[in-house]
């Protein structure tokens, strides 16, 4: 597989300059997954702001930390970052069936956030599945580590002027 059923974030600056993790389906199945919480917690009324934050921030720790344990260029950080992952999937796994019971979340909706979420749980067992599997095998390249791809930099990109979104 090439990309992630049609996997959406590759349209952005920063996946065009920044490879390495961002190539792994675990990751882009939680980016997505990330991108489908946002835009249902948003619309939640104030009451449940608690809940809001910790979905947000429990499907944005998934996708950081297959990324930080795949930058640590070492097996047993990156195998441990992804049970932390895990961990975090979890978590939302519990906080989205809270948003079913309580009438949160809409059958349409509800359906997309247990596909992503299942696809996400599937590619990151996979990777952890893999990962152990280099460990036990006894082969993980560590020089393969956090090498991108020929980056296709612009030289121009530094003239452009940058500036810091509205708050």
């Amino acid at each position: 597989m090439t990309h992630y059923r049609g996997y959406k974030g590759n349209t952005t600056q920063t996946y065009r300059k920044l490879h390495g993790y961002k190539n792994l389906l675990a990751w882009q199945a939680a980016d997505e997954l990330a991108v489908l919480v946002h835009s249902i917690v948003i619309r939640f009324e104030p009451r449940y702001y608690k809940l809001t934050n910790q979905m947000l921030g429990s499907a944005s720790s998934v996708k950081a930390n297959i990324a930080e344990g795949y930058c640590r260029n070492a097996l047993g950080d990156y195998i441990r970052f992804c049970e932390i992952a895990r961990g975090s999937l979890g978590e939302l796994g519990s906080q989205i069936q809270d948003c079913e019971r309580w009438g949160l979340v809409k059958a349409g909706q509800l359906q997309n956030l247990i596909r992503l979420y299942g696809d996400a749980s599937y590619f990151l067992e996979n990777l952890i599945k893999g990962l152990r599997t280099k460990r036990k095998e006894g082969t993980w390249d560590r020089s393969m580590g956090v090498k991108e791809e020929t980056p296709d930099y612009i030289a121009e990109d530094a003239d452009v002027p940058f500036t810091l979104p509205d708050s």
